[in-house]
């Protein structure tokens, strides 16, 4: 009887929210062409490279700033940060 009146605060809590639950690989069932899905993978990984590379360089800039890190280093995260937008680019077809 406790775990009712526990499930009753549960979801008078939670009453605001809707809960969409599927199963798992469910998205294959929507079109997808099979091109998109071979780069997927690919430009998924790229996006988080850059993302986690746009922290580093920031803070690098920082460190710069501060005089931690010389300009060359500076130059590396820049170019590489570049590298991987192109790519991405090309990737995606622009």
């Amino acid at each position: 009887m406790a775990q009712n009146t526990n499930i009753e605060k549960f979801l008078n809590l939670f009453s605001d929210f809707d809960l969409v639950v599927t199963k798992a690989g469910r998205y294959k069932e929507y079109d997808v062409l099979e091109s998109e899905a071979v780069f997927s993978p690919t430009i998924h990984e790229l996006k988080r490279s850059i993302k986690r590379l746009e922290r580093e360089y920031s803070a690098a800039k920082k460190a710069h700033k501060a005089g931690k890190l010389q300009r060359e280093e500076l130059f590396d995260y820049e170019w590489r940060l570049f590298e991987l937008r192109e790519e991405l680019k090309k990737i995606q077809g622009e």
